[in-house]
Formats: structure tokens, sequence, C-alpha cells
């Protein structure tokens, strides 16, 4: 979703958002002189680095904030992975406990942001001309606006926060900001040298703010190396003899002995203590629960949904306070609407129903009620008429009515903190209008028992297809039972989770690595019909690479099991080309060309040509007339299944044409009174009468001897063999029944998984999310999860495809 900047005047912004506490009067606050910034007055000369200087000194030797200190950060980004670009912020305000001195950022740290640029129109990201978008488009104005999104991104990622406050100042002129997940409230730009008392109240109204009136979490508790829980975290990210290695394999006696109760992998602990390195701040979650709240003690996030507007996606492995068992916690903001359940609600129903393969459900619920302001203020600002500033912009002179968006108005929506329902944020999502609509967000914490290993740790060809057949059965298994469809079949929601289980009847017990179908998010009742309007950009629910070639046609359609299992294959395809042995000479460019590629139809980003050929045509080709391979059963399964989905296509694309063909038929004409008898009937005109036919035979002849071979042309209609191929993507038995023949094969190699053919360093030939275009949530948990070395959780007699194995298999096609 596009990140979107809404206008408000100043004084309104400072009674919304900073207001004076009660029992504080406005008169009794400290006064500032007026000529307090008068060494910044050729502010538009100065440097960026002086202005800071300056700014900074002023603000301290005057204690415009109390409580609150400014310290720029210079030069230095921070020490370690804090972040991991290391950005660097030009100061912030800190509490007088915590003002550090060593000139560098301490994300962890910051109540305001402070950003710095020279007094040039071209610096200010942000247009107030009011015949004008808001956000300006001038390519330097984007690329300060992107910088000042990155930086608020890095601090909701570092902190926990329901906002946040940035101070950007622009030589002689500021803004406030005010950051949350539906978009960004933005002030006009106010000269501050001219009008110091405007800026300096401000800032001294957030001075009075406690923490939670400046953004940060109220049920987010920092830990500090002092505190029981941080203690606590410390100890148990130790290593354990106790702990199990994560291969597959019938347990040994010594390890029935001595392992803990419960059991603990060696890849959960080790994800654990990999958070706790570095300087990520800890903290102390709540989790809404039925008896209350339960806590959780978290660290750096395994993974985080890039950007800052959206969902803003945490996920971490969590100590339950309660039991001191490794968890799984995800904290987001879920969309806001009626009608969409909450992932907790709908794990409960597929638990209830004894649907297996999917997370147990903990605890879950919406934090204490914490939703975002920005969408409040567009709604209302729909309905605001633009008024024009008065020459001097007095703190309590500009008028309260003139809030404006910094873009074009849409046709007033009544203003209110009710939810929207599906069809309203489903048609906002769709028609291109993440530059015209805000969604309003909740704040969503979920936690579940397994924590469990990427899909990409997967041993062989033949476990990645049968993690692949658990995840079918739990997708069959929420359909029949539940009516849930999960609408977001992707890499990233399709894991391992190695557990502890007996293998063939009378077997010890071993370790099992099972699929697990995770993030129902977005999973919708199959009872309730979705909106089809055709809107400018139809909706799209899913993950770009992995969604159906229908659902990327650009045409509305609601998600059905046919599009469920095409994602499926897609996974499959995808992870079998990346990781193991085949005929492919560049798996980065197939994947790129495959998976990330689209085409533009009337404006509207649409599937890729190779996805849409290969299930279209039923040709796995690496380049024309060359067929990919993998010279195992992989081969059978994508030579079973692509020719269903090639039926189901066909059929699919015929019956859309004889729909259009109907609508196209003239109105029957409506006869006016009696039909005439025959005998009433007039003579048909002279030029109507027959021809002689023997002219119209010489005239025929005429193109006899130049005349070709009639072409067949291929009929659209599908045959009777291709409608039952494609009835058999109705259901999932055709494809767990292909899946389960090829698991079943003993043509299977041990060592086909040769690591990693994607380069570290590679570039995609494509944009994953061009402007404007495909809604693209990247494959998840690769971020954090990819500095986890998984191998050093095996056992020593393990061996596990290395970077090493893959480059020299390249090498040696």
């Amino acid at each position: 979703m596009a990140h979107m900047a809404i206008r408000m005047e100043v004084n309104e912004f400072a009674e919304r958002f900073i207001p004076i506490p009660p029992g504080i009067l406005l008169e009794g606050r400290l006064k500032w002189p007026t000529d307090i910034f008068a060494e910044l007055a050729e502010g538009g000369t100065l440097l960026e680095s002086e202005i800071a200087k300056r700014f900074v000194d002023a603000i301290n030797v005057y204690n415009v904030s109390p409580g609150m200190k400014m310290v720029s950060s210079p030069d230095k980004p921070e020490l370690d992975d804090v972040e991991d670009f290391k950005q660097k912020i030009d100061a912030a305000f800190f509490r007088d406990g915590s003002v550090p001195t060593d000139g560098r950022t301490h994300w962890a740290d910051q109540l305001v942001s402070v950003e710095f640029k020279r007094h040039e129109t071209n610096k200010d990201p942000f247009d107030d001309r009011n015949d004008y978008s808001i956000e300006a488009t001038a390519d330097e104005r984007k690329k300060v606006r992107g910088q000042i999104i990155t930086y608020a991104e890095v601090v909701f990622r570092v902190q926990h926060r329901t906002f946040l406050f940035m101070l950007l100042v622009i030589g002689r002129n500021f803004r406030l900001l005010r950051w949350d997940r539906s978009g960004t409230i933005v002030t006009r730009a106010i000269d501050y040298v001219a009008h110091p008392e405007i800026l300096c109240e401000l800032l001294w109204r957030m001075s009075l703010q406690t923490d939670e009136q400046l953004g940060l979490d109220p049920s987010a508790t920092r830990l500090l190396p002092q505190d029981h829980g941080y203690k606590l975290m410390d100890f148990y990210a130790q290593e354990r003899d106790s702990d199990l290695a994560t291969e597959e394999r019938v347990l040994e006696a010594t390890e029935l002995a001595s392992m803990g109760d419960p059991p603990v992998f060696k890849y959960v602990r080790l994800s654990f203590r990999t958070s706790l390195q570095g300087q990520w701040p800890r903290y102390r979650l709540e989790v809404p629960c039925d008896d209350g709240v339960r806590a959780f003690l978290v660290c750096k996030p395994h993974f985080y949904a890039n950007g800052m507007a959206g969902r803003g996606t945490r996920g971490y492995v969590a100590l339950d306070c309660r039991t001191q068992r490794f968890v799984w916690l995800k904290d987001a903001w879920r969309v806001y609407y009626e009608a969409m359940m909450q992932e907790g609600e709908v794990l409960h129903g597929l638990n209830a129903k004894h649907v297996a393969h999917i997370p147990t459900l903990l605890c879950h619920g919406d934090v204490r009620d914490q939703t975002t302001k920005t969408c409040d203020i567009w709604e209302e600002a729909q309905a605001a008429t633009q008024q024009s500033l008065p020459s001097s912009p007095s703190l309590r002179t500009i008028p309260l009515s003139s809030s404006a968006t910094l873009v074009s108005p849409q046709p007033f929506k009544t203003s209110s903190s009710r939810k929207r329902s599906r069809t309203e944020v489903e048609a906002e999502d769709s028609d291109g209008s993440e530059e015209f609509t805000l969604r309003r967000h909740m704040h969503y914490r979920i936690v579940v028992n397994e924590v469990a290993l990427p899909l990409s740790e997967f041993s062989t060809g033949r476990k990645l297809v049968s993690v692949i057949i658990d995840c079918v059965e739990a997708h069959r298994d929420a359909v029949q039972r539940a009516k849930i469809m999960h609408r977001d079949i992707s890499g990233g929601n399709i894991l391992i989770y190695p557990s502890i289980d007996c293998g063939k009847p009378k077997q010890a017990l071993c370790v099992i690595w099972k699929g697990i179908l995770c993030d129902w998010e977005m999973s919708k009742s199959t009872k309730v019909e979705e909106p089809l309007a055709l809107p400018r950009q139809p909706p799209r629910t899913g993950t770009w690479q992995f969604l159906s070639v229908g659902m990327l046609s650009g045409k509305p359609k609601a998600v059905e099991i046919p599009d469920e299992l095409e994602s499926f294959v897609h996974v499959l395809l995808y992870y079998a080309v990346r990781y193991l042995r085949s005929n492919c000479p560049n798996g980065a460019g197939f994947l790129d060309t495959y998976f990330d590629a689209y085409t533009v139809q009337n404006g509207v980003f649409t599937c890729g040509q190779k996805k849409e050929s290969t299930l279209k045509d039923a040709l796995l080709e690496i380049q024309r007339d060359v067929p990919l391979e993998f010279a195992s059963p992989l081969d059978d399964v994508f030579g079973e299944l692509l020719p269903l989905f090639k039926a189901y296509y066909k059929v699919v694309t015929y019956e859309h044409v004889e729909s259009e063909a109907k609508k196209m038929l003239p109105p029957p004409i409506v006869a006016q009174g009696p039909p005439k008898a025959d005998g009433d009937s007039p003579p048909p005109p002279a030029f109507l009468e027959d021809r002689d036919p023997s002219e119209l035979a010489n005239l025929k002849s005429l193109l006899a001897p130049h005349r070709k071979k009639k072409r067949k042309v291929r009929s659209l209609k599908p045959t009777a063999e291709e409608e039952d191929d494609a009835a058999l993507l109705a259901d999932h038995d055709a494809m767990l029944s292909i899946l389960a023949g090829a698991v079943d094969s003993l043509e299977w190699s041990p060592r086909d998984k040769v690591g990693d053919l994607v380069p570290d360093d590679h570039k995609p030939l494509y944009p994953v999310a061009p402007e404007k275009g495909p809604s693209v949530r990247t494959v998840k948990r690769r971020r954090f999860a990819s500095m986890i070395d998984y191998g050093s959780c095996h056992s020593s007699d393990f061996v596990a495809p290395s970077k090493r194995a893959a480059k020299s298999m390249v090498e040696r096609q």
C-alpha cells in the first residue's frame, strides 16, 4: 500500500494530538525570546549540518522542551545491526534520563525524530499549494519523502509504537508530522524564525505528554538489564545438552532419556538466542487471553514486513512468561472492517474442527483498542472546505476547519470510527486507490505453539513434496470442515514443523518433519460472497509471485479451489528451481521471469507471460522448446498437473466467451399485434429475387485456382476429456493423488538438494512492486531468518547442502 499524507493546520494538530494536560495553564509556560532562532535567519544559505547545529543549540539552551533534550547524530549510524540499512537520521528528542552522548542515532530510545534539510523548494517533500497534491512529485522531493518514510519505518521496526511524531526542518521552515500505519498527517510549512512562538509552543506541549501520548505502546514494556525478564531471556537462550537436533531420524535411547519436557529443538533456541544479539531493545508484550492478558518476552523480530503503511507485521520467537516455553508471536496492524474475522478466531475454529497441519492457537486479541487515526482525519477532510491561510500564521488564529488533504479529495465518506464493510475496503484496495483512500488498522497480536522452520530448509525433493501434501490436506480440511478458504498460499506461509511422533506402526519415537499451513489472516468463509464490482484495479488477495493466472487476469474474481491449488503448484516450482538439481542453467533468471514479471493491460498490472503460458499451454520450459527437467518424480508431478490446469483455463475461457456472446445478442423483437396470414405477406422486392444459378457458379469459380487448402481452426469449445480434466480441480483429490504418487516413488535421489541457486548479490530483472503495480507481500521470514545457520542444529553426521555446493552445481552446467 502506498503511503499517503494529509495536511492539517498547525493549531488543529496541536489541539488534537499534543493537548495541554489538565491543570497546566498555557499562560504559565516559559517565555521564549523572539530572537531565539536569530542565528538561523540566513537559513536559506546554510548547509544542513550547520542548520542542525544551530537549531539543536537554540532548543537546548532555552530549554524549549523541559524534561527532554534534543541530540544530533551528525555522522554515525547505529553501532550494530539494529537496522539493516544503517540509516542515520539527523537528530531526535530523548527523555533526560536516556540522553545519548556518543553522537549515534539510538533508534530504540528516540521519542521524537528530527530531520534537517536545506532551505530549497526541492528539499521539501510536501507541497502546500491548494491546487496541487501535497505529496510533491519532483524527483528530489520524492527522494526526500522516501528518506523520511524510511526513518519512520526504522523507528516502528525497532520500537513498539502506535504512532510517531517527527519534526522536519527545511532551512527556515518546519513541518510537524504524525506517522501511523494508515498514513501521515503533516502541518503546513511555517517560518519558525519569523514565528518562533509557534514552534516553541509545539515543542513545549510535547514535553508535557506521557510516553503513551508520544506514541509508545503501553502494552509493550521495555526491559532493562537489571530486570528479571531481561535475565530470564538470557537464561533460556543458553544452549542445553537436552536440545534435540533437527533432522528426521529415530530417536536414540540417550536422547529420549535426556530430552526436556517439553522437548526443545536446537533451531528454536538458536532462533531465540540470535534475536538477543546486538543492541535491539527487549520487551515484555501483553497479549489478550480468556483470563485477561498473558505476557511474552521478545527482542529482535524473526521477520518484519517492509513499508510504513499497512499491517507492519513482525514475527517473534517469544518466551512465554507463564510456562517458560518458546512460542511464535505475531504482532500486526490488521485491517479493521466488518465481516473480517481475526486470524485467531479462524484458527480457533479450525482447531475445533480438528484440521491438521495448521498452527495451534494459544491466545490472541486486539491490543487495547489501538487504531490508526490518520484515516479519521482523511474522512473528515473529504467534507472540509479549503480555506485560505491568514497572513500571520498564529497558533491560535488558524481556523480549525481548514484541514485539507495533500491529495485530491474524493466524494465524501461518512467520518466516524465505525468499522467499514469488507466491500468498501476491498473497493478502496482495488481501484488503484492507494492514492485516494486510507484504511483503518487495529493493533493485533496472536500467539501459537509452533515455532517452525522456513520451507527453504527442506532436506530433499521428496520431503518438499511431502510438506506440500500436508498443507494441501490442511487446505482441503479447512474448506470441507470449516468452510474456510485460505486465500494466501505462498512460500512464506508453508512451513516445516519438526515434531516427535511414532513413525511406522510399532516403531520407536522419531523426529518427523511435517508441513504446516500458517497465516490465515486473509482467509474468508466460502459461504460469504465476494464483491465483484469492476474497479480500475481489481482486488488481489495474496502474494503476487504465487497468485494464480486467473487471479492475475485483471478481472474481478473470487478465490476458488483451483486458484489455491495452482498457488501450491507455483510454490512447489519456485522451491524446486531454487534449491534442487535441474537442467536450468540460470535459476535466478528463471524465477525472475516466471514469478516477478508482469504485463500491463489498460493500465492494470496482470500476469507475466511465462507463468501464463506455462499454465495455459502446459509447457514448462527454460526457453522455447527446451523443457525444464529435474530428472526426478517432480517431472511426473508437473507433467500430470499442468494439463489439468490447461484444460481448466480452456473451460474457463470458453465459458467467458459464451457469456459475453450472450450479452451481445440483440434483444428479441416483440410482435406488434397478431401475426398476418401468409396470404397477407407482400412479395419480396425485385432486387432480392434469386440470381441465375449459372451466373453465381461462374462468379464463385473465379478464386478456385488460387484457393489454398482450408486451415483447420482450433475450436474454443473444450472436448469432453478436457472438461473432465478441468473438473478434477474442483476439489483436492486429484492433486493429492498425484503428489502422493510422487512421494511413493523409489526414483528420488537423497542428494538432489544442491543449495540456494540464487546468489546473494542477485539483482532481480523486474521490480517486484512496480509503482502503482502489484500489491506485493514479499516472501516472509527472509530477513532475520536468513541470518540463522539452521545447519548447525543438525547432528554432526548430517550433511546439508551449502552455498558452495550450489555454486559448483551452477558452474558444472
